[in-house]
């Protein structure tokens, strides 16, 4: 457990200088929005484009992987929205709560730490989680917010703007158009791999750092102090990688690497993506801003055990 731990510490001492430089507030009050902005738009896109391009997807795409990675985790968004219901809100709220339960933060802390404890080879089956799973339960999530602000109209322009919000995501963007590149066969020239290279390169630590300027905007006490909160942290570090690791050994039977995989991406800690979603819509946003930090925070123990049991 303890070399576990040692293993993904410098993973979440970058966090932690986030989180001290923004308690600081070295990098000033919008420090954490240019960052995330510079991963958004700029490195993270050119590392989803180079991995996407230049893997070879014939060796690396499981269906089965993907499967499980889906199924559990709607299974999980299923237990969010019960507990949206058992705190009386609307199907709106419901739909973030799911979000809260279910959606990984793959891209952020996923990658980099996974990739150092299970493997550069892991990267592939990270981004098909980020890019498939997880937008399939960001589209879930919007549906039932639309659908609870509509009202039972107006789902066609619902849907438009599903879709017309995912066209100008980037980080949903430049996978597609890393899969085009590899279909067309091509090497990418020198000068453009060495260019992907280096900012992508700086994706992973400028990421880290944003979680921790996130994390130090708000307070924890109260975090802590929410059973809400816990709650969906619970089912996000507990309930989901029990219920994945369920259906990769038990009913689809994923070689022991892919299953482990799977596990590991299904204990990480919600991402922002539930928190950018209510603060687009307007939603009440204490709840999922506390059980990202408290999930984050608590992952440093639980990614530790599963890895444990998953590698001993």
């Amino acid at each position: 457990m303890l070399t576990n731990i040692v293993t993904i510490l410098p993973v979440f001492l970058i966090v932690l200088s986030g989180f001290g430089a923004g308690r600081a507030g070295v990098l000033g009050p919008d420090g954490a929005t240019i960052l995330n902005r510079f991963v958004v738009w700029i490195a993270l896109p050119c590392l989803l484009f180079d991995v996407v391009a230049t893997t070879d997807w014939h060796t690396y795409w499981n269906p089965g992987f993907a499967t499980v990675s889906l199924i559990g985790s709607f299974a999980v968004f299923a237990i969010g929205l019960v507990i949206g219901r058992m705190r009386g809100l609307s199907i709106a709220d419901m739909g973030v709560d799911g979000l809260n339960a279910s959606y990984c933060n793959a891209v952020y802390i996923g990658l980099p730490l996974l990739t150092l404890t299970l493997g550069p080879a892991v990267r592939p089956h990270i981004i098909v989680a980020a890019g498939f799973t997880l937008t399939a339960l960001f589209v879930a999530g919007v549906i039932l917010i639309e659908a609870g602000r509509s009202h039972g109209h107006g789902m066609a322009g619902a849907a438009l703007h599903i879709v017309t919000g995912m066209a100008r995501n980037p980080v949903i963007v430049s996978p597609l158009a890393g899969l085009i590149w590899w279909w067309s066969g091509l090497a990418l020239p020198a000068p453009i791999h060495g260019f992907l290279t280096m900012l992508g390169t700086a994706a992973s630590p400028a990421a880290l750092v944003a979680v921790g300027l996130f994390l130090a905007q708000r307070p924890i006490v109260h975090a802590i102090g929410n059973p809400h909160v816990l709650a969906l942290s619970l089912v996000k570090l507990v309930a989901h990688p029990a219920i994945t690791a369920w259906l990769a050994w038990k009913v689809f039977m994923l070689p022991a690497d892919i299953a482990a995989t799977a596990i590991a991406v299904a204990a990480l800690p919600t991402g922002t993506g539930p928190f950018m979603i209510a603060e687009f819509y307007a939603r009440d946003g204490k709840v999922t801003s506390g059980t990202i930090m408290v999930s984050t925070i608590a992952s440093v123990a639980t990614i530790a055990g599963v890895l444990l049991l998953l590698h001993g």
